[in-house]
């Protein structure tokens, strides 16, 4: 594993659950929302599980195919944070009805906000091991 930042890494790897298991959700509709979030959590989980078993995610530079905008740090930064956006805007665009509805729709966005600090950091992360 490389790790040039442990303090970055140790953090990133205390939360990096927080934002990506599968929480415990009370209502129909933002489990469906949750369903509707997959591919896109998919796409968000990868990079950073990378980062979290291997301590860097290298791939995403080299796989002009799948990520032909990232080709430094910055661009992963702008490229997740994009995708981070888009996997709110879906949340945010559900109306809570009930108090139920309301607690799940905040569990989804608190892990939103936990990929946006996880983010951050991988920035870092990988900065340091380029």
């Amino acid at each position: 594993m490389i790790v040039h930042d442990k303090v970055a890494h140790d953090k990133f790897r205390e939360i990096f659950w927080d934002a990506f298991h599968r929480p415990d959700l009370k209502s129909e509709k933002f489990e469906n929302t949750l369903i509707e979030l997959q591919p896109l959590n998919d796409l968000l989980a990868g990079p950073l599980f990378s980062i979290y078993e291997n301590g860097q995610c290298d791939y995403m530079f080299k796989d002009k195919v799948r990520f032909p905008q990232v080709k430094h740090e910055d661009d992963f930064l702008n490229w997740y944070i994009d995708v981070i956006n888009q996997y709110k805007d879906l949340i945010s665009s559900k109306t809570a009805d009930t108090d139920i509805e309301e607690k799940d729709k905040q569990i989804l966005l608190y892990q939103t906000d936990m990929m946006m600090e996880l983010a951050g950091l991988a920035y870092e992360i990988i900065g340091k091991s380029r």
